[in-house]
């Protein structure tokens, strides 16, 4: 089943999420090796160059068997190795970047006994997001997405330019990563969704109805101005009830439901993040009130927005 992704609205939720890359470590394994990585707030990635590799989530007897050339995306909310065989002893990721670094690089790494012969060459690194904008991504992505991309495609190519970019440090190597890997992470969502037949965002899914696409353009455009269901139909160039319908069948709730969702969504990141009043952050998300907005963050959330800010900052160590 083939769907039309809605790169702008992904787009827009990735940047408001401040996605970013973290640091990738080049690894060069010798002989008999495994490496125990550490859950973390998003995704990690892994490209394998030469050699292959067993990868697993908790348990080695569903290890999966990686070669040359792929990519992986693993949703890091559990422990995951990779290893020469399932059966290797696994070094955990933090005595790897501490004890193998390799002598003039900050990134380059040794595993495993030295032998004349190398087994394998890969890099590993991580995309990691800020607050919860992203939690219905990452929840419709399996465990472990393993993509080889077809020669000459776009993802090839930023495969074998990431991979250049590990092995050769220059002035401004951490840019150019987090920069190469946003391009990847567009490229394999685009071809997991292409190709899937699981349950992904709805805001992906509604990219198949072009009318409906362009109402949710507008709102995630503009989520503070005081759209009314009647104009969001002109933008889909829709009647009213079609829009309506179609609106609900695709994403699972009305089109001001939606609105008052995101809205929400985004008042979250503000509280959390920024010391604005709450007067400055209901303008922000399209509340003409303080009190107005207090309202409707106590019904959507069971709680005021200063208790829940106060909350979410003791919780998050701030």
């Amino acid at each position: 089943m083939c769907h039309r992704l809605t790169v702008d609205v992904m787009a827009d939720i990735l940047e408001r999420s401040r996605a970013r890359g973290a640091a990738f470590a080049h690894t060069v394994a010798h002989g008999t090796w495994g490496l125990s990585l550490p859950p973390v707030p998003g995704l990690s990635v892994h490209v394998i160059v030469r050699g292959e590799a067993m990868v697993w989530i908790d348990d080695p007897a569903g290890a999966r068997r990686v070669l040359p050339g792929e990519l992986l995306l693993v949703r890091s909310d559990a422990h995951h190795s990779m290893a020469s065989d399932p059966s290797a002893p696994c070094v955990p990721l933090s005595r790897h970047l501490a004890d193998g670094r390799l002598p003039g690089s900050s990134r380059r790494h040794r595993l495993g006994e030295v032998t004349d012969e190398e087994s394998a060459e890969f890099f590993c690194g991580a995309y990691l997001f800020d607050g919860d904008l992203c939690s219905g991504l990452l929840g419709s992505l399996p465990d472990l997405l393993v993509q080889r991309p077809a020669a000459g495609s776009r993802l090839r190519v930023v495969a074998d330019l990431l991979a250049r970019e590990v092995q050769d440090e220059g002035p401004g190597q951490q840019t150019l990563l987090d920069r190469l890997l946003d391009v990847a992470l567009v490229h394999l969502l685009r071809a997991h969704f292409a190709a899937t037949d699981r349950p992904m965002p709805a805001y992906i899914a509604a990219g198949a109805d072009p009318g409906v696409n362009a109402a949710l353009e507008a709102l995630h455009e503009d989520p503070a101005h005081p759209w009314t269901v009647a104009e969001l139909a002109r933008r889909a160039s829709l009647s009213r009830a079609t829009f309506a319908r179609r609106f609900h069948e695709l994403l699972g709730a009305t089109p001001l439901g939606y609105l008052t969702d995101w809205r929400m969504a985004l008042a979250r990141e503000r509280l959390r993040d920024t010391d604005d009043g709450l007067a400055a952050v209901a303008a922000a998300v399209g509340y003409s009130s303080e009190f107005s907005f207090a309202a409707a963050f106590k019904r959507a959330h069971g709680t005021a927005p200063g208790r829940w800010r106060k909350e979410a900052r003791l919780a998050g160590g701030g």
